[in-house]
């Protein structure tokens, strides 16, 4: 049986966006922590989650 991928937090990441054309680094890792408090850690702690966090990210911000 295979697991369901979890869902990613769109209307958190899109809050988080707005107004940003980019981040850096410790942005990044302050987004992941907050996130993980919010109980994303199934996609904050593996590469494939933070992948797909970036993917959307960089799919939905400001250009």
């Amino acid at each position: 049986m295979k697991t369901a991928k979890p869902k990613l937090p769109a209307k958190e990441l899109k809050a988080w966006l707005k107004g940003r054309k980019g981040w850096n680094h410790n942005e990044w890792l302050a987004l992941l922590a907050d996130l993980r408090a919010k109980g994303y850690s199934t996609l904050t702690d593996s590469q494939e989650g933070r992948n797909s966090i970036g993917k959307f990210l960089e799919a939905n911000r400001c250009k």
